[in-house]
């Protein structure tokens, strides 16, 4: 590693050796090369750690104007995203006549029921010539409908907590069943703002699910106008959208803003094969009513977003789901998400 040159010192009569210059250059150029092997070695806890988005998301028509207890009255998902495109949901739904005081309710009216289910899918953004202007995940879910999914006992242990009547029809919801299903979704967001600000953009979808939660075809289109829109893919909707939320929208830098806010005016249709909550069980006999086979739906909203955290609210209104439906029926909607 050292040059040295050798030589006696006359009066000591002493040998010496003195470091060369060219020994100094040959050990920086050492300690150089061996940096990347030392980096290497970095203990794990000292590596940049991974980042996870966790999203909550509640809907229910006690959101909305009409405050009524009735139809698609409440669903709950929970859904994980990590940095390798791979995220995780947990999902209720609860459905409900729209008597829910009549424990033996109206044949001609939508069935209680519930379903509870995971979901696991991936999910990424295409980068088409350097434009990542698309998106597209598929999930998979799988879980139950019927009485071990919970509706009975969460809706009226809600009830309780907030000093309403409990609904009594419960014993006549859908039978347990195997909830299976499979689902796609496509996303393709055009910037609309000419001045290149980014301003105002729309954000088109398709999707498609298939097995025995629901089988339909949905397309819809999210209209928003606000700052910074690219941190966002849009609003998700529980019952018609996967869990995917890509992480690098809520990630923070220097050279993006903190502070993002954005109103949008969505509208969707929906060319439903079949729906759980109207034609009943699938394996088993149970109640169910005869179900429209397009249905509309359209919402207003707006979301904040502050650093690594997004909050939003909606309200929706959707056409009738079955012919002998109580007009239109109106949700609305929370949902946060927070990266850590």
């Amino acid at each position: 590693m050292f040059t040295s040159q050798k030589g006696v010192d006359a009066p000591l009569e002493m040998p010496f050796a003195d470091v060369s210059e060219m020994s100094i250059s040959r050990l920086m150029a050492f300690a150089l090369a061996a940096t990347p092997a030392l980096a290497a070695e970095v203990p794990a806890a000292l590596a940049p750690r991974s980042v996870w988005v966790v999203s909550l998301t509640e809907e229910n028509d006690k959101f909305a104007p009409q405050n009524k207890d009735r139809y698609y009255t409440q669903g709950l998902k929970i859904a994980i995203n990590r940095g390798d495109h791979t995220f995780f949901s947990l999902t209720q739904e609860i459905n409900t006549p729209a008597d829910t005081t009549n424990p033996n309710p109206s044949l001609d009216d939508m069935p209680y029921s519930g379903a509870l289910y995971l979901g696991w899918g991936y999910g990424a953004i295409l980068d088409r010539g350097g434009r990542r202007d698309c998106m597209f995940s598929v999930e998979a879910k799988l879980g139950v409908i019927g009485p071990s999914a919970g509706g009975a006992t969460i809706q009226n242990k809600f009830h309780d907590l907030i000093g309403t009547p409990q609904s009594s029809g419960w014993g006549t919801q859908l039978p347990d069943e195997l909830l299976i299903n499979v689902d796609g979704e496509f996303r393709r967001r055009f910037d609309l703002d000419s001045s290149g600000r980014g301003y105002r953009d729309l954000i088109a979808r398709g999707v498609v699910e298939l097995g025995t939660v629901r089988t339909a075809v949905v397309l819809g289109a999210q209209l928003r106008w606000g700052i910074n829109l690219d941190k966002s893919w849009g609003h998700s909707f529980i019952r018609h959208s996967n869990g995917y939320d890509p992480i690098d929208a809520l990630k923070a830098s220097a050279s993006r803003p903190n502070f993002s806010y954005w109103a949008f005016v969505d509208s969707q249709v929906e060319v439903v094969v079949r729906n759980y909550a109207t034609d009943g069980g699938n394996f088993r006999e149970s109640r169910g009513v005869t179900r429209s086979p397009v249905v509309l739906q359209c919402a207003v909203g707006t979301t904040f977003q502050v650093y690594s955290c997004s909050a939003t609210y909606f309200i929706a209104a959707r056409t009738k789901e079955f012919e002998t439906q109580d007009g239109v029926h109106f949700f609305g909607g929370l949902k946060g998400q927070f990266l850590f």
